[in-house]
């Protein structure tokens, strides 16, 4: 299967997890089509001022792969400033936000895998 970027669904997430801003999300596939393992597997842009607030995973985890910018991760409780090709992971039982502290958009590859 090959899916051309064109037909890939956007949504865009307004104060996304009580983040500010909004988040733009470009899923890459579909839930139904992540074998029941995965529940997102996508892009996410973050505008200069937007953020993804802190929330925790249960039951899951989460993968950023920073593609684009300079956003602040916050693990748990520090914040730590990402550099493009960074990669996180927010374990089970963790929490995690996201934040666009830049003059420039912010890019990552996300992907949510469930326990």
């Amino acid at each position: 299967m090959i899916r051309r970027k064109a037909e890939c669904t956007k949504e865009v997430r307004e104060h996304m997890r009580g983040g500010d801003g909004q988040a733009v999300i470009t899923n890459l596939f579909e839930k139904s089509e992540l074998m029941g393992r995965s529940r997102m597997l996508g892009t996410m842009r973050l505008e200069p001022g937007c953020s993804v607030g802190v929330h925790p995973h249960e039951n899951e985890q989460e993968y950023f792969y920073v593609l684009k910018g300079t956003p602040i991760y916050q693990d748990d409780d520090e914040e730590i400033q990402l550099y493009e090709g960074d990669v996180t992971i927010c374990e089970d039982g963790h929490k995690h936000g996201i934040a666009n502290r830049s003059n420039e958009p912010v890019e990552i590859l996300a992907c949510i895998l469930l326990k």
